[in-house]
């Protein structure tokens, strides 16, 4: 590209002197336009009209303009990746590397809000008094250990439950091992446990968890080592089960439910963030069930044993 060339001044002395003054300002101003007279001047907003700046030169001063090119080589994504790298001079405050033995914490309050789990602390074991058509639990008074060590009082409390509904047995029978009963429609879904009792052999009784369920829980199959053989009578009681829990920092216990079973799935609906399960309580139509009910969190899915619980 070509530079324009620096207009000489003429000499135009024998003219008025304010043409000279006025042709000597013109032509300063023309090379001051052209560079002639040190950095270009712009008194106002250059409007290119959707023209494009070009062969711009690399910045030098903080004031200077940068090219797409020079962005692109100095201030990229790729080149930023490079020079923000753990361990590099450039990397970022406060930013972590996993497993750095040089950024290791020797300690970490995440933990004040961490209970504890069991069997190591933090169960409460209720106590169950059944009455006419509802149970009475009482939660006594106890210490609730968090992760770190410290530990908070929680008060105790007393609860009144009702005794969930039971639907009388039309029919049940086993077909190697697969039980099938027939009753009232009684709301259970495959996956729910529900408490068959009362039925002659005494085999069939006990609390199951359905494989199955069809018009609106009036059909319902499980598995039960009983082979082939057909029983008469008894009840299907849908469960009660409650949960009492603790929810971080505060000093009482809350209770969730009723669900129907004590399944995986109900005790992560019950157990909100920052939310430990103490205790839990099944409730059938025939009352409270000591066997079935106790402290702590851990789940027993299946026929509960003594001083286990669902």
């Amino acid at each position: 590209m070509s530079v324009p060339n620096q207009i000489a001044k003429l000499d135009f002395s024998g003219l008025d002197p304010v043409f000279n003054q006025h042709y000597s300002s013109l032509i300063d101003r023309v090379n001051s336009l052209l560079g002639y007279s040190g950095p270009i001047k712009v008194a106002n907003h250059i409007d290119l009209g959707g023209n494009r700046i070009t062969n711009v030169g690399a910045p030098v001063e903080v004031t200077d303009a940068l090219s797409s090119g020079e962005a692109a080589k100095n201030y990229s994504a790729p080149v930023l990746k490079e020079q923000l790298k753990p361990g590099s001079a450039n990397a970022m405050a406060g930013y972590r590397i996993l497993n750095h033995n040089g950024q290791r914490e020797q300690s970490s309050s995440f933990l004040n809000d961490v209970p504890s789990t069991v069997p190591n602390a933090n169960q409460i074991i209720p106590i169950l008094t059944n009455g006419g058509s509802s149970v009475t639990v009482s939660t006594p008074a106890s210490i609730l250990t968090f992760a770190d060590g410290s530990t908070v009082q929680l008060s105790g409390r007393i609860d009144i439950l009702s005794f969930p509904a039971q639907y009388a047995i039309v029919t049940i029978a086993a077909v190697n091992n697969l039980v099938t009963v027939n009753c009232a429609a009684s709301g259970l879904v495959a996956g729910n446990i529900g408490t068959i009792f009362g039925v002659n052999p005494a085999g069939f009784n006990g609390p199951y968890q359905l494989t199955s369920s069809s018009s609106g829980g009036a059909v319902l199959e499980y598995q039960a080592p009983l082979g082939t053989v057909s029983g008469a009578g008894g009840y299907v009681q849908v469960n009660g089960v409650w949960y009492y829990g603790v929810k971080k920092r505060q000093n009482y216990v809350s209770l969730l439910g009723p669900y129907l079973s004590d399944t995986p799935q109900n005790r992560l609906n019950a157990n909100l963030d920052g939310f430990q399960i103490v205790a839990v309580v099944v409730v059938t139509a025939s009352g409270g069930q000591v066997a079935q009910s106790g402290g702590g969190g851990s789940p027993i899915v299946g026929s509960p044993a003594s001083g286990a619980f669902f």
